[in-house]
């Protein structure tokens, strides 16, 4: 029987010191076949998935990612964390949420993210967000 404590340690001891480099070595955490999702991407299979992460390194400076919080339930992961990274000299904050589901050797055979885009992102854009804010005052009952 697979301890996926320790799978869920190694996979957060990943996420926390991820960089450029150790994308060679995603086969050792994820399945071939794996499902990522996140509000931007959907996902199956590693060289997918591997993409995701060169494109979050060729497009941001400094991406790091902190855990805060990590629960498992049998094979089911829930992890708590904030990312941090420069876009064009712009501090971008996230905070969000991800269901991980580990196979019986304990890799991940799916990831899926939760945050609020239009919170984290699509609000803080000039002309859109000026637009958005205006329909979250219209729609909030304060």
């Amino acid at each position: 029987m697979t301890n996926h404590q320790l799978a869920l340690n190694e996979y957060v001891s990943l996420y926390e010191n991820l960089n450029e480099e150790d994308l060679v070595q995603l086969e050792r955490f994820f399945t071939s076949n794996a499902h990522f999702k996140d509000p931007f991407n959907e996902v199956y299979g590693l060289d997918k998935i591997r993409h995701i992460f060169e494109h979050m390194f060729n497009t941001l400076d400094s991406p790091v990612f902190r855990v805060d919080e990590s629960v498992l339930s049998n094979d089911i992961a829930y992890i708590k964390w904030q990312f941090n990274a420069q876009l064009k000299s712009k501090h971008i904050i996230l905070v969000g949420l991800s269901r991980v589901v580990f196979n019986e050797q304990g890799l991940v055979s799916e990831h899926i993210d939760y945050w609020d885009a239009s919170e984290q992102v699509y609000m803080k854009l000039p002309i859109l967000g000026a637009f958005l804010r205006f329909i979250q005052r219209q729609a909030s009952a304060h």
